[in-house]
């Protein structure tokens, strides 16, 4: 039987953040200007800016620590010492504390040429508006999208990345999709993990939590064939995953947040000594 404190470890594994926001500036200044793009500030990896229904109460979604495409909706609440700011982040409404927000500039300056493109009468197909150049081109294939389960609304999904002693790339909302396998698997002790990508990101997610998209998968790949201008192909459809050793700094990971049994950390640790 699992003991409360691998439970617990299992709870961290998943992603059951806190938001620790670091104090560094002001809350940003009123009237807002929504046609600026904001992104996170003042957070590490591994901590989230919660989102709120109301100024510190009912948790809708975690944000990553290093999120942008934030949009700021011209309000502000003052509770106390804290500045809450209404935002909306991925089709999501809430509020958000002020001074965990900062102007992106280079998100703001996409943002603006898709307005451009959407103003333009000489674009006749509106729906391309914006997509990234680097998309374009290439071979079609379909590709499977996946989304989050059996996570709830303050929780994230742990993206690890393959080096060093911080090894997470991102928290991935519990109700995110638009999430890609990149065709790898790991597995130690009763842990399989998959390498995807998400965000703009690659890493290494907990396979337990992925589930198919295919409402996504069907959308990806009209887009992709449609704004991407890719050649057709077979349109082969890739789901399964090659087996291989998880990288050091991922096993070292999951041995600290005691997601691993202790007979499995033994063959570990005996493995690493016959080396």
């Amino acid at each position: 039987m699992m003991n409360g404190m691998n439970k617990l470890a299992l709870a961290i594994v998943a992603g059951m953040l806190l938001a620790v926001p670091l104090m560094t500036q002001a809350a940003l200044p009123m009237p807002a200007d929504s046609q600026q793009v904001y992104r996170v500030q003042g957070l590490n990896a591994g901590s989230v800016l919660k989102m709120y229904k109301e100024p510190g109460k009912e948790v809708i979604v975690n944000i990553p620590h290093n999120a942008t495409w934030i949009s700021r909706r011209n309000a502000q609440q003052t509770l106390g010492a804290v500045v809450w700011e209404k935002v909306s982040w991925d089709n999501q409404t809430g509020w958000v504390l002020s001074d965990a927000l900062e102007h992106d500039a280079e998100a703001s300056g996409i943002a603006d040429a898709r307005r451009q493109c959407l103003a333009d009468p000489a674009v006749v197909d509106k729906e391309c508006c914006g997509y990234p150049e680097a998309a374009k081109g290439g071979e079609f294939r379909s590709v499977p999208i996946y989304s989050v389960q059996e996570l709830t609304a303050g929780e994230s999904l742990m993206m690890y990345v393959d080096q060093g002693d911080n090894a997470i790339a991102v928290e991935i909302p519990h109700n995110a999709s638009w999430v890609a396998k990149l065709g790898q698997m790991g597995t130690v002790g009763n842990v399989t993990l998959e390498r995807v990508r998400w965000a703009g990101q690659n890493g290494w997610v907990n396979a337990n939590n992925l589930k198919f998209d295919e409402e996504a998968t069907k959308e990806g790949n009209r887009k992709r064939q449609k704004c991407g201008g890719m050649v057709s192909a077979d349109g082969a459809d890739f789901r399964s995953s090659e087996v291989v050793c998880l990288p050091a700094p991922i096993i070292r990971r999951l041995q600290e947040s005691g997601a691993l049994d202790a007979e499995t950390v033994k063959q570990l640790q005996e493995q690493q000594k016959s080396k």
